[in-house]
């Protein structure tokens, strides 16, 4: 059965007059609708054939939209209906991952190199030649095995880390160097000195990295790219308090901007960053939505297709 032919977009995105100028130019024939308020009307979701957002949640069954593409990796904030039979989901990824390996590399030499201590020594003007240590030779535990999951093994795989990645499946895959399942983590990070969490947010990942798994870290630290509410904050607080996790870079949480009276803006060892690791571009997520059309109307499946019961 051929698709459906597509021609009206509804944009509910934070660039959405540049996403349209940007898929007009190359497509005439779509017409694009921004939500410029980031509200949609009835009138809207009874209009379109494809929405475009990131965190934009619409009952699909009362609606004419058959297409749902998300403008960053993630799509838990499209997902908050149930999703009807024949409603396709895609995402954005392009260079997502390299960035956000980046991150995970800056933010771990940072604290090999012990630069916050040298930082706050010359604001003293203290000299203390304090040895830093190395990266190579590292375990790095990486929660989810997915595009930028993959590319932040690769970066630390190229320092001389030895890689773990955290699956559903636990089956190996390039550039692990050994995947295990996700029932294993307690046990696996034991072991390492840095746990990257880069899994989507479904509800069996929510709350995975909790007290069992903090509580089993032997002096490691943290960074999670991927969505605030994987990490349990309280129990990230007292394994701080422990020394268990002795510091973390924390890109993403349950609520943002992140409340001012939240304790994680003065624990010991935490770096805040709003949200930046992996900030998705202009041409990323144009680029993506045309391919993905292209595919449709070609016959063919996506790459870039997401399983809206799985998340990802």
């Amino acid at each position: 059965m051929p698709t459906p032919s597509i021609s009206r977009i509804l944009i509910c995105d934070r660039m959405g007059h540049q996403l349209a100028s940007y898929i007009t130019a190359r497509r005439s024939d779509l017409i694009c609708r921004v939500c410029s308020d980031g509200v949609m009307r009835d009138a809207d979701r009874l209009w379109a054939d494809v929405l475009i957002g990131f965190t934009t949640q619409v009952d699909l069954r009362t609606s004419s939209i058959r297409w749902v593409h998300s403008t960053g990796a993630g799509v838990d904030g499209l997902l908050g209906h149930p999703w009807p039979a024949g409603v396709s989901l895609t995402r954005t990824t392009g260079e997502l991952g390299d960035r956000i390996a980046e991150y995970c590399i800056g933010y771990a030499l940072a604290h090999t190199q012990r630069m916050a201590t040298f930082r706050l020594d010359q604001t003293r003007r203290r000299w203390d030649p304090l040895e830093p240590t190395t990266v190579k030779d590292t375990t790095v535990v990486i929660i989810g095995t997915g595009a930028v999951g993959s590319a932040i093994g690769a970066r630390f795989g190229a320092l001389g880390c030895h890689t773990v990645g955290v699956s559903r499946s636990g089956r190996l895959k390039p550039p692990f160097d050994q995947v295990r399942p996700v029932d294993n983590l307690t046990s696996i990070v034991s072991t390492a000195h840095w746990i990257i969490i880069s899994a989507p947010l479904t509800p069996e990942t929510h709350g995975l990295v909790g007290k069992s798994v903090l509580t089993g870290c032997q002096e490691a630290f943290l960074i999670n790219v991927a969505r605030g509410a994987l990490l349990d904050t309280t129990a990230l607080l007292t394994a701080l308090n422990a020394g268990t996790i002795v510091g973390a870079a924390l890109d993403v949480f349950e609520e943002e901007p992140l409340s001012s009276d939240s304790p994680l803006w003065s624990a010991p060892g935490v770096i805040i960053t709003p949200h930046v690791a992996g900030v998705t571009h202009l041409d990323e997520a144009g680029d993506a939505f045309l391919d993905a059309l292209a595919a449709r109307e070609s016959g063919k499946t996506p790459a870039t297709t997401v399983d809206p019961a799985r998340g990802y």
